[in-house]
């Protein structure tokens, strides 16, 4: 019974980690490692999570190990390149995103309706709150909530897993 549910959590959950992986460590053998290990621990505690929060285990387990693969590569990081990542004032999801995959970016969120537009990029470019959103464009922030939630759910029909690369701050 164990070995049945872990093969169905591993089946359908190892794709959607390793790409999450992905977004923070750009090495896809540690990657890998990391995905595994993460299966691991939960092979390891599966009697005391819940069915409905193995997805949450799963993707706080990878993002610790992400963060804690990083912490320890920090020091092996170039000056010079630090000091240029740093120094520039563009968005940092930039490097993760090819040119190929800005322009169908751009042009998926051209073709959404104006309204869903002007809110995600409030949103999503201006980091405003809710609240600030229904005010400067005088509407509700229920309507703002939907707007945003429409617009994901179009862009995710059209742009799929790299939709996670630039709105998983939403």
């Amino acid at each position: 019974m164990k070995e049945e549910r872990f093969k169905s959590f591993f089946t359908q959950y190892y794709k959607e980690l390793y790409y999450f992986a992905c977004g923070y460590v750009k090495d896809t053998c540690i990657v890998e490692d990391i995905v595994s290990e993460s299966f691991v621990k939960l092979w390891a505690n599966m009697e005391n999570i819940q069915e409905f929060a193995v997805r949450r285990y799963l993707l706080q387990t990878v993002k610790n190990a992400c963060i804690d693969y990083l912490r320890t590569q920090k020091e092996f990081f170039p000056v010079e390149e630090c000091y240029t990542l740093a120094d520039l004032d563009e968005n940092p999801l930039d490097y993760l995103i090819s040119q190929e995959d800005e322009s169908r970016i751009i042009t998926a969120i051209k073709e959404l309706p104006q309204r869903y537009q002007e809110t995600l990029k409030l949103r999503s470019f201006e980091k405003l709150k809710y609240s600030e959103i229904a005010q400067k464009m005088n509407i509700s922030v229920n309507t703002v909530k939907s707007n945003l939630r429409e617009a994901i759910l179009i862009l995710r029909k059209k742009l799929g897993i790299l939709l996670i690369f630039i709105f998983f701050q939403i």
